[in-house]
């Protein structure tokens, strides 16, 4: 019934667009131009453009420039203009006056240079608002600082409504079907995303996020990026001079944060300073049954309770000592605790009818971790259009996991303790160098080098105490180092009406690990120490194609192919083992090899006053593809083998998924915006023993309605169709949530109200294990509604600013969590 009423709602969205669309197809003239600093020739954004018809004398129509100081006006009626550019901090510029005719539709003005104006402004008013969805040619961008809906959530919960992202029961995430891809924060990889993206991502306040960018065809200039592509979480920023800052404060019965900014610039100097703090709590109950050769085997019912709380801060200091230099210095830090806890009742049968004894365990699982990342970027302007720049960066990251699980029976008080205890610490060091040359005709070319250095580290003991019996010990240490050298090439030119853009780029990996574990000798009937070791290398070279042009002025079709390479990053090389039972666990898999995947893509987008629309249908293949699977492995306890279900990673061999991404936006009336979103997966999965192929697919549609002046609700519904993996089928869910924000203190500040799930207490999540042996089904139901009220207030003067910087992205890396 939800799924009907969801799909009903979808197809509307578009009907109401159909007229809209229909207008558009009517002749339209179409004005483009790019925004400068005269002194530094750089992209002037948010400049705002205001179309004049000189007949009248008024405006016609208003936007705001992008980050490259583009703009753009379509379904320009004929007729004769000006146009006129006002930024803070510039003197206003205006444009002589141009004409529309019949015979000259598009008009593409000569740059716009603004000079800089000393004068301060104590408040500043926006004039243009972005779309919540954009379509940036190489990237799709969620604006989320646009979504009242976010106020007081994580990142968890934004993630949902970017389109061609869907997100489970559990957070674990997926880009157009695949957990593989790499997540950034604002281009770079970040300390915070070094371990579980899954609880990552719930750690990332929504307040601090500016905008969400999904980048599926990336050219070579990127890293070789992960298979579905790459998502940057873009954080919000303040480069305008004099003293600003912003204070949130979110309380909710599940989260609740506290977010602070302060931003200095004068003169030559820069200052930007930010501290969040969060805290939450999480119940859910977990239903397993195992059923082998048709009869249950197992049965288990866990309650567990997470608590969760942590800090992140970070500072940005930048100097500008004349128009052709610019210096960063960049320092972030975090801290996080996480304590789970758990009973669980186990309920064993034999391989007939009789049943063996209930099993009792209690579960604590205290983790925290700590991690820093420093960060250098220096840009020399040689003159205008060209460009080189160095970029340097530390990451390091701590972290300590420790499960502690006690067994009991009905007749023992206490059967068995087990204590995992893992330490593990990584570092990763990055130098880049870029140059950047533009040329007269348009065209612009782009070469570079990079290292990156990757060492991580984990140190494992299993401890086992029995009543009876004498206490034993294993170990697991595991050491990592991966080395990645890289050189790029991108060239991008006009052929007749088409936009190309060529590009290859060359990468030589490295990697080594060494191992001391405990292993069982059979013949000595005893666990011995054992050290082993591998190393290999490898090279690729990776091309990258992109083909655009734009017709009728309303209507852009792109087509890319690029192929990537996607390495395995440590969460799924490390093998500690997670046993959070004393039946199931889950351990990394350090004989990943990285998977080679070909990407071929289709895209058209199409826009006119009150509505957008993007498509594209891609094809991915990936050959060595990671994907998770699970298999019963003997562990060694007190001298003994046991087996245990494990869930790991392995390069199964061939994926290819066929897909159809599509969303818009559309305005009925001024008040009121609808973003529907749809992503449709067929999915081919194989390995030398089976092979698996179905359709999967995921709704989202987010509404909002300004209800007067300052108070603003708004509404976000999605549903996930049953998926399927190599072992695992997935079962259907649904969320939606509504909110609405008052702005107060002379739109300064605002009152926020939301709830996340209604109409249902619980938020249930199945999936089913299917093995040749027998087959599992596990339950999760999560205690998720959630009440939360919000307040946030901006402070201080600004005056306009323009100086860029450039930032690392080390995307190449298997990202996805669990």
């Amino acid at each position: 019934m939800r799924l009907s009423i969801l799909a009903t709602l979808f197809v509307l969205c578009f009907i109401i667009a159909s007229p809209l669309r229909a207008q558009a197809q009517t002749p339209a003239g179409k004005i483009t131009g790019q925004v400068l600093d005269s002194a530094t020739t750089k992209p002037v954004e948010f400049a705002t453009v205001s179309l004049t018809s000189t007949a009248t004398g008024k405006p016609v129509d208003g936007t705001i420039t992008d980050e490259k100081g583009t703009f753009t006006f379509t379904k320009v009626a004929k007729g004769t203009y000006s146009l006129s550019v006002s930024y803070l901090g510039y003197v206003s510029q205006s444009v002589p006056s141009f004409t529309i005719s019949a015979d000259k539709q598009e008009i593409s003005l000569p740059n716009i240079n603004l000079r800089s104006n000393a004068t301060k402004l104590q408040e500043v008013t926006v004039v243009g608002q972005k779309a919540l969805i954009e379509d940036k040619g190489d990237k799709l961008v969620y604006n989320a600082e646009q979504d009242i809906s976010n106020q007081g959530t994580t990142a968890s919960e934004v993630l949902r409504k970017v389109p061609s992202v869907t997100v489970d029961g559990d957070g674990n995430v997926q880009l157009r079907g695949s957990a593989n891809f790499r997540v950034l924060m604002d281009g770079k990889p970040s300390s915070i995303l070094a371990n579980n993206l899954a609880d990552a991502l719930k750690q990332i306040p929504a307040d601090i996020i500016k905008s969400i960018e999904v980048i599926t065809s990336p050219s070579a200039k990127y890293d070789a990026e992960g298979t579905a592509g790459i998502i940057n979480i873009v954080t919000k920023k303040n480069s305008l001079q004099g003293v600003s800052g912003k204070t949130s404060l979110s309380l909710g019965s599940r989260y609740r944060n506290v977010n602070g900014s302060l931003n200095v610039k004068k003169g030559k100097f820069g200052l930007s300073t930010s501290v969040s703090g969060y805290d939450s709590n999480n119940r859910r109950l977990n239903l397993t049954n195992r059923t082998t050769d048709g009869q249950s085997t197992l049965q288990q019912e866990s309650r567990n309770l997470s608590l969760n709380h942590g800090f992140n801060a970070k500072a940005e200091l930048t100097f500008d000592p004349d128009t052709m230099n610019a210096f960063n210095l960049g320092v972030s830090t975090r801290r996080n605790y996480f304590l789970g806890s758990g009973y669980q009742t186990t309920l064993n049968r034999g391989a007939g009818s009789e049943q063996l004894p209930v099993a009792y365990s209690d579960l604590e699982n205290p983790w925290n971790g700590s991690g820093y990342d420093v960060n250098f970027g220096y840009t020399r302007t040689f003159k205008p259009k060209q460009e080189l720049t160095f970029l340097a960066q530390l990451n390091h990251n701590e972290s300590n996991d420790l499960y502690d699980n006690l067994l009991y029976s009905p007749e023992a008080p206490l059967v068995q303790r087990q204590v995992n205890d893992n330490t593990s610490p990584s570092e990763e060091k990055t130098l880049q160098l870029d140059y950047t040359q533009t040329y007269k005709n348009g065209g612009k070319l782009e070469l570079g080098a990079k290292a990156i250095f990757r060492d991580a580290h984990s140190r494992t003991t299993y401890a086992y105490t029995f009543p009876t019996q004498t206490d034993s010990t294993v170990i697991n240490n595991f050491d990592y180092d991966q080395d990645v050298k890289a050189a790029y090439a991108t060239y991008a030119f006009q052929l007749r009406k088409f936009d190309v853009n060529l590009g290859t780029r060359y990468e030589h990996t490295t990697t080594k690990g060494v191992f001391l574990n405990s292993q069982w000798n059979d013949d000595a009937k005893e666990t011995q120490l054992v050290r082993s070791a591998f190393k290999d290398a490898y090279q690729n070279v990776i091309p990258s194609l992109s083909v655009s042009r734009t017709i009728d002025t309303i209507h852009t079709v792109r087509v890319s192919y690029t192929q990537r390479i996607q390495r395995p990053q440590i969460y799924s090389l490390n093998p500690f083992l997670q046993l959070e039972d004393f039946n199931f666990g889950y351990r990394g898999n350090p004989t990943l090899d990285a998977e080679l995947t070909h990407a071929f893509e289709v895209g058209y987008n199409t826009f006119f006053k009150t509505t957008s629309i993007n498509a594209s249908l891609f094809l991915r293949q990936t050959n060595n593809s990671i994907q998770q699977v699970l298999a019963p492995e003997q562990l060694v306890v007190n001298n003994q083998l046991r087996e245990v279900l494990l869930i790991t990673h392995d390069n199964i061999g061939k994926n290819r998924v066929y897909g159809l991404s599509l969303s818009g936006s559309t305005k009925p009336i001024p008040t009121w915006t609808i973003s529907p979103s749809l992503n449709l997966n067929y999915v081919s999965m194989e390995d030398n023993r089976q092979k698996r192929e179905g359709l999967q697919y995921n709704l989202n549609l987010s509404t909002s309605y300004e209800i007067a002046k300052g108070l603003t609700a708004q509404a976000n519904a999605g549903y996930n169709s049953k998926s399927k993996m190599l072992q695992v089928n997935i079962g259907e869910n649904y969320y939606n949530s509504f909110s609405v924000r008052k702005k107060v203190m002379q739109d300064k500040g605002s009152i926020s109200f939301g709830v996340n799930n209604p109409f249902s207490n619980t938020f249930i999540f199945k999936y089913t294990v299917i093995t040749p042996g027998y087959e599992q089904t596990v339950q999760n139901i999560n205690y998720n509604r959630t009440f939360r009220i919000g307040f946030d207030w901006t402070f201080g003067k600004m005056q306009a600013s323009q100086k860029q910087k450039k930032s690392i992205q080390n995307d190449d890396a298997l990202s996805g969590g669990k």
